[in-house]
């Protein structure tokens, strides 16, 4: 507070300007104001050349005349006497460097901005990783070299049993993106959704965010948009995308193939889904049902002119029609099934109605003996 007043007079600045730093000149004292960025420059009152390299100005025995800050009086005018010139044959003498510390009025956040601005964005980055996260480097491999003898450039030789073992060399970073993400943690199942080629039957993975794919071995092109039916529709259905039919809709044609399928509404054509069947409507449903899950929820009340065939059957209403499954058939207790069952295993809760034939098979039929001779 007092120094404003009992300070020199050279050394009372007001406020510096915005991103501006007040350079002190080692030869005369003398402080004078510069841009942030400045890397050189003269001092106004002695013309001393300085150097600024980190907060650290340095004076060079060079000024705006060409003559040394040391020939100059504290006025401002040069001495008479010049500097004496070198022996012969002898090098010129190295010229005094004096040099003085920039107080610490850039903050942290100042110095990394004057970083970015100019080293340029790498210096930026450089200076915000931590000394602990730097990457350790890799030692070298053990050459075993015997006495008296220099090592061969270019060859390594087998270490003894005594020696130690050499330290594996780390492999060059050459793997794909999709190896780099599993690397890193990042490859997901949500990333990603099965497909599968409708003529070849090839099963691969593509973008969940994807519409539409080509098969990598046939070439054959895939919808995988989703179709949502609410009113009369007769154009026949082929995507790998999942189908929902509303209240109101009513799809009559001749196939429908998708992942998964939700009917709330009517349905005439051969169904052909590679994940669920859900079914939750009243009426009547034309056309073979080919599925891996059928589940039919509650408030349900259907009759299916052809058989349905899937994998998994769960049933919670009343249904009408010939049910084949290769596992297991579930019958809630809410659930009742009006025609024949032909399953690997049923199971009818408590309240479940089967009013048809159950036969049970096995996975794969058995060989029949061989005839006798």
């Amino acid at each position: 507070m007092f120094g404003r007043f009992f300070a020199p007079k050279s050394s009372i600045l007001p406020t510096p300007p915005k991103n501006h730093i007040e350079v002190v000149c080692p030869a005369c004292g003398a402080a004078q104001y510069e841009p942030r960025l400045v890397v050189s420059t003269f001092c106004k009152k002695c013309g001393a050349h300085l150097t600024i390299q980190k907060r650290r100005v340095t004076a060079s025995n060079v000024s705006r005349s060409g003559a040394g800050y040391d020939d100059w009086t504290e006025n401002g005018s040069a001495k008479a006497e010049a500097p004496a010139a070198p022996a012969p044959g002898k090098p010129a003498p190295e010229p005094e460097i004096k040099a003085v510390v920039l107080p610490e009025a850039v903050s942290e956040e100042d110095r990394k901005a004057e970083l970015s601005a100019s080293d340029g964005f790498g210096a930026f980055l450089k200076a915000q990783v931590q000394p602990d996260a730097l990457p350790e480097t890799p030692e070298l491999p053990f050459v075993e070299t015997r006495p008296h003898e220099e090592p061969q450039t270019g060859s390594l030789r087998r270490p003894t049993s005594n020696s130690p073992a050499p330290t594996p060399t780390p492999a060059p970073m050459n793997a794909s993106s999709i190896q780099k993400m599993k690397d890193m943690g990042m490859y997901r199942n949500q990333y990603f959704k099965d497909a599968e080629c409708f003529d070849c039957g090839h099963k691969f993975k593509t973008s969940r965010s994807a519409r539409s794919a080509n098969c990598p071995t046939c070439g054959a092109y895939i919808s995988l948009e989703d179709v949502e039916i609410n009113m009369n529709a007769t154009q026949p259905v082929k995507t790998r995308g999942d189908v929902i039919i509303r209240k109101r809709g009513h799809l009559a044609a001749s196939s429908l193939q998708c992942r998964d399928l939700r009917c709330f509404g009517n349905l005439e054509a051969n169904v052909e889904c590679s994940g669920d069947a859900i079914f939750k409507a009243t009426g009547t449903v034309i056309g073979e049902i080919r599925c891996r899950r059928f589940i039919v929820e509650k408030g349900s009340d259907l009759v299916f002119k052809n058989p349905i065939r899937a994998e998994e059957v769960d049933i919670q209403a009343r249904i009408t029609g010939n049910v084949f499954s290769s596992g297991l058939v579930l019958i809630g207790a809410n659930g009742s099934v009006n025609g024949d069952v032909t399953a690997r295993s049923v199971s009818i809760e408590p309240g479940g109605e089967l009013n048809g034939a159950m036969n049970i098979v096995r996975s794969k039929p058995a060989t029949p003996p061989p005839a006798a001779s």
